[in-house]
């Protein structure tokens, strides 16, 4: 299968005072982390328009887009370009959670919260042919996931492996901060 997994600019990072420095010490790593899960045969791009500029010519089975409330436009525009040639577009992230009906008119599945526990259920119902239009976390957990995919992150391979392993901890106390704030 062939995946592309794309984390579309924000807003601010298009502006000439954005300052990169800042964004590659601390790069979200959702998608890395989704990734984790998908076999090892699967074809996989992970594209941060961030820190690369994005080339959309190809044509994957799969286009997974986390959205964020400042490049929603921009994920949209994407996503109904990837829909357009026949792709399977799901979205989610921060977005997504917050305005699922808008989303939805971009997509053809969503994920609302935390993609972790749902994401292997999409994958297998993906690959049988019969992906949901929506998939809602319902566990708040970090356990069972897998070690991110830092090798498709172009941002994390250029990276030392002292410094990848503190950003990996800065993840997941993040992470853990927000699961234990909600519940």
């Amino acid at each position: 299968m062939r995946v592309r997994m794309i984390l579309p600019a924000l807003t601010e990072a298009t502006s000439p005072f954005f300052r990169p420095i800042k964004y590659s010490l601390f790069p979200p790593l959702g998608l890395a982390t989704l990734a984790a899960y998908l076999d090892e045969t699967d074809e996989v791009v992970l594209s941060d328009e961030h820190v690369e500029r994005l080339v959309l010519d190809d044509e994957p089975d799969l286009v997974v887009i986390q959205v964020y409330i400042t490049s929603a436009r921009r994920a949209y525009e994407i996503a109904d370009l990837y829909r357009s040639r026949g792709s399977h577009v799901a979205l989610g992230g921060l977005h997504v959670t917050s305005l699922p009906e808008e989303a939805a008119q971009h997509a053809d599945t969503i994920f609302l919260g935390p993609g972790e526990d749902t994401w292997p259920q999409f994958l297998a119902d993906f690959r049988a042919g019969r992906p949901a239009r929506k998939y809602a976390s319902q566990n708040r957990t970090l356990f069972g996931v897998p070690p991110i995919r830092a090798q498709l992150d172009r941002r994390l391979t250029r990276l030392s492996a002292r410094l990848r392993l503190l950003l990996q901890g800065r993840l997941l106390q993040g992470r853990q901060a927000v699961l234990h704030a909600d519940g």
